[in-house]
């Protein structure tokens, strides 16, 4: 079985709808998706009806739990979330179904899967803390405690950085981000694991930035820094 590794699309259709399309030109047969499937960007309603025509595995991330919270905050509270992360979650707030929000209220924060003789652990920070930051150029102490025995793989995202490190008990994948590289904008970060053989495959797949701008742009008020993480190292992109 081939299995597509997701994290932070973030709203972002357009990247989703392209890495989906490579994972079909690659007989992907399944998805697992790791958190922040909604946030800073608008079409996220789009980005559920898209994963649901695929089998697939998905837990929450901090930006779903921060949706629900925007959802019961005060004026006040919905006012600094705004300003620190664009007005997603007043748009989410507005245009999202019951049926989704239940959805979103419902998903687990980690999960362990058995597939093919292998264990895979799925979730958005860490294995020990949902929220936990794990970068490249984090200290071995901090990677060997993340290390899980009984687990062969540990998937998770919310930095945007891809990173690979091999533990005494489990391969460490943090996978990047789909909708919000923080590496180069304009390119979609996931990967493909093999569960016959083992391998896992880091996937970088470019799409078109100039679509999600244009997006963006239909929105007032929108945070520049969103424009600038797409075009970010992307030498392709003109303004």
């Amino acid at each position: 079985m081939k299995i597509a590794v997701l994290s932070d699309i973030h709203g972002n259709y357009i990247a989703l709808q392209t890495v989906l399309e490579e994972a079909k030109r690659q007989n992907v047969d399944h998805l697992f998706l790791l958190g922040d499937q909604l946030g800073y960007f608008y079409r996220a309603t789009e980005v559920f009806d898209l994963i649901k025509e695929w089998p697939y595995d998905i837990i929450s991330g901090n930006h779903e739990r921060l949706f629900l919270e925007y959802l019961d905050a005060t004026e006040v509270r919905k006012s600094e979330i705004n300003k620190k992360y664009g007005r997603c979650f007043s748009y989410y707030e507005t245009h999202f179904s019951k049926i989704l929000i239940d959805e979103i209220r419902h998903l687990p924060e980690q999960k362990i899967i058995p597939k093919d003789n292998l264990s895979f652990l799925l979730c958005h920070g860490s294995s020990k803390d949902k929220d936990q930051y794990i970068y490249p150029d984090a200290t071995l102490e901090v990677l060997k405690a993340n290390d899980t025995k009984g687990i062969d793989y540990i998937f998770n995202g919310h930095t945007h950085y891809p990173m690979i490190y091999k533990g005494e008990h489990s391969l460490f994948v943090n996978v990047g981000s789909v909708g919000q590289s923080r590496t180069v904008g304009g390119v979609a970060n996931w990967g493909i694991i093999n569960t016959k053989n083992g391998v896992y495959t880091p996937q970088n797949t470019p799409y078109n930035v100039s679509g999600v701008v244009n997006e963006l742009t239909s929105f007032k008020e929108e945070k520049e820094y969103l424009f600038k993480v797409l075009k970010r190292n992307n030498k392709n992109y003109e303004s």
